[in-house]
């Protein structure tokens, strides 16, 4: 489960600029002077915040260890070049994400050599803190691996661990501090012994708090005579590297969408350039969706994701949120629309069937749902006597409503299931643009429009990084019967004029989809 905040996230003109179809190998658009209020439903407003996002170059050669910078940052600049060539038909936005593509796909692991906590080297894009959770593998006097210590706590790689000796003798000490949540826990007198009441295996694993440190033990001796108590030690814990099933969603995603596009296009697909990467981008979007087919789960007519029992995450053992299995969802929805593969839509018909009946519909006409699947663990919370998850030996029940910028990859799913005919309805799409339209965008204080950062509605309103977010729903345009989202939203960018970035990028370019599709 990723943290829950946002922050993981002037003008140009084309010869394309009145949106009709150039020649393929259209010229790059040529600068124009900067406006006051841009209209980011332009490509002219898109272009400016493009090129003044590290010169055009977005993310495309950072690595998703970086804190997610693809999966929460070049993803959308991906995206966002496809929806634009949608809006404006111009093949320099797919000759954009070609250049893109091409450097993420160099920079997944197995291109570079690079390994996962288990040491697998996989044709994806691995991430680590604040995602996964920090860990020390303690060893005794004589070097022997003796206990892991695991905090499930995000940014836990700054977490202090120190061994010390015990009170007692022949005890040791144990403190882990995080220092970005200001929290620890301390146990004293613990033994290896696992015959003993002071085992620490025992001791931590029956103190786990959620509201402190949120450690747990693992004994890592094939015996107990295999190894001693843990030596004297002071040192930071580390976080492993970990492919995150909703990372590899949201890059995966808009590489396979290119070959879609291509699919469905006789005159891209006419061309070799396009129709050879088309085929290339489909495989690896193939092959970085399958690393996780050993997490997926078919329960009847429901499909969703877990965390594997004692995958480095804090929620090993249960199933993911909404997200997580929506964004695999968009892949092989892509997947299915490019090459009608029925193994793809059956994987997608189960994994859209999971979130569309989660949807619950209200007296006015619109819908809410919970971050969490219903019908999981997560949402109902467990005990240690549950016996889910090694990482996480008590939670309570996680109801909460979702927040708008987790809902984005839900909508998008739903958008593109409804154009594959796989089992999102019209009304469907009828109802979520109402609660776009009706729930979350609404009135500030000062009479401009904004949204609430939660479904319901709920949470705050006015917040930035919300408003922005908040373009990635504009796949509902079409659907709005209200007419209100487009325009609104636009009001919202047109009065924040936000600086070049990931998310404004993404955001602007749905406008100039949503502003020509509705």
């Amino acid at each position: 489960m990723p943290p829950s905040g946002i922050s993981r996230r002037c003008l140009l003109i084309g010869a394309a600029a009145s949106g009709t179809l150039v020649g393929l190998g259209a010229a790059p658009p040529m600068p124009a002077r900067a406006a006051e209020t841009p209209d980011f439903t332009t490509r002219a407003a898109f272009d400016a915040l493009d090129l003044g996002f590290n010169s055009g170059n977005g993310l495309k050669d950072d690595l998703n260890d970086n804190r997610g910078a693809l999966g929460w940052g070049e993803s959308y600049v991906l995206q966002a070049y496809l929806l634009m060539y949608e809006a404006h038909r111009d093949p320099y936005y797919l000759d954009k994400a070609i250049d893109h593509i091409d450097h993420v796909l160099a920079n997944r692991d197995s291109e570079r050599g690079f390994t996962d906590w288990r040491g697998l080297s996989l044709p994806a894009w691995r991430t680590g803190d604040p995602y996964t959770a920090g860990e020390v593998r303690l060893v005794d006097a004589e070097g022997r691996p003796t206990l892991r210590i695991r905090s499930a706590r995000a940014f836990s790689a700054s977490a202090q661990l120190t061994v010390t000796a015990g009170t007692n003798p022949g005890t040791f000490k144990l403190t882990v501090y995080s220092t970005f949540y200001k929290v620890g826990d301390t146990y004293d007198n613990l033994t290896m012994d696992p015959a003993s009441s002071d085992y620490a295996v025992t001791r931590i694993n029956a103190a786990f708090d959620p509201n402190t440190a949120q450690i747990t033990a693992k004994d890592l001796r094939t015996d107990p005579g295999s190894a001693g108590n843990p030596a004297p030690v002071s040192t930071l814990m580390t976080a492993p590297k970990y492919h995150s099933a909703v990372h590899t969603g949201q890059i995966a995603y808009p590489i396979a969408k290119f070959a879609r596009l291509v699919a469905a296009e006789p005159r891209l697909k006419a061309e070799s350039r396009y129709r050879d990467k088309a085929r290339e981008y489909r495989a690896a979007a193939e092959a970085a969706v399958a690393i996780h087919d050993e997490a997926y789960v078919q329960d009847r007519a429901y499909g969703y994701y877990r965390a594997l029992r004692d995958d480095p995450v804090n929620l090993d053992g249960a199933d993911w949120p909404h997200n997580y299995s929506t964004s695999m969802a968009r892949v092989y929805l892509e997947l299915y629309l490019a090459s009608h593969h029925p193994a793809h839509g059956e994987r997608a018909a189960a994994l859209v069937r999971t979130f569309r009946d989660d949807l619950r519909s209200t007296s006015s006409g619109t819908a809410t749902w919970t971050y969490y699947w219903t019908r999981g663990w997560p949402y109902r919370g467990w005990t240690a006597a549950d016996d889910v998850s090694n990482n996480f030996q008590r939670i309570g029940a996680g109801t909460r409503a979702e927040d708008i910028s987790h809902g984005h990859i839900e909508i998008a799913m739903m958008v593109t299931a409804h154009q594959a005919g796989i089992v999102a309805r019209r009304s469907d799409m009828r109802l979520l643009a109402a609660t776009l339209s009706r729930d979350i965008i609404t009135t500030g204080t000062d009479g401009s429009p904004t949204v609430w950062s939660y479904l319901g509605p709920s949470g705050v309103t006015g917040n930035r990084a919300f408003e922005q977010i908040a373009a990635g729903w504009l796949g509902l345009a079409p659907y709005d019967e209200d007419g209100v989202m487009v325009d609104a939203i636009a009001t919202m960018y047109r009065n924040q004029n936000p600086a070049p970035g990931a998310v404004p990028i993404f955001g602007s370019a749905w406008l100039n989809w949503a502003s020509r599709a509705r």
